[in-house]
């Protein structure tokens, strides 16, 4: 079985923001697969899955969330290379995916958890761009907005136009990584 990791912090002051990229892209895909969100409180997730495939939501803090990974996996017996986390990445331009296999954080705290609850760097992640503050506000003067007010921010009105797109891609991304596994799609998608 294949478990795909949609990170984001839960609740809806949080549903619209650049740090819920992670659950945006597991909704359409739960959608896309016509499967069900049922919440496990045991678990600490929300989760949708069918015989192969299990998707899931962690319905902890972005901080905490890869206790409900490690929680998911154990009680399914799924291991770190048939797990694919997504999640938002500030050092990537908006719009931009990349796929890695294992490596650090990032300075990410949602993959550090995962990291540090699975006690292995070696699973995939799907990384999509949400690009940096500007250093210059609309009215041309310099911008106060720091890193966790960035990305706990809801989108731009021009980002939101683009959403569909990038989260359309990010779908085949993860479809690509059920189907043909993680080298083939960092060779499709990179």
């Amino acid at each position: 079985m294949k478990l795909i990791v949609g990170l984001g912090n839960p609740g809806k002051k949080y549903e619209k923001n650049r740090h819920n990229f992670g659950f945006m892209v597991a909704d359409a895909l739960t959608t896309d697969e016509g499967l069900t969100w049922k919440k496990d409180q045991d678990l600490m997730c929300r989760f949708a899955k069918k015989r192969k495939l299990a998707v899931i939501k962690p319905t902890i803090f972005m901080n905490r969330s890869g206790e409900s990974v490690k929680a998911f996996a154990a009680y399914y017996k799924i291991g770190p290379e048939n797990i694919l986390v997504i999640c938002d990445d500030i050092d990537l331009e908006f719009g931009k995916i990349r796929l890695a296999f294992g490596g650090t954080s990032a300075g990410h705290k949602g993959i550090d958890s995962v990291i540090g609850s699975l006690a292995i760097e070696e699973f995939a992640r799907l990384r999509i761009g949400i690009g940096r503050p500007s250093p210059k506000a609309s009215d041309g003067k310099p911008s106060n907005i720091g890193v966790e007010n960035f990305v706990l921010a809801d989108f731009l009105p021009e980002e939101k136009e683009k959403l569909k797109s990038i989260i359309g891609r990010a779908v085949e991304a993860v479809r690509s990584f059920i189907d043909d596994g993680i080298d083939a799609t960092m060779n499709r998608f990179n």
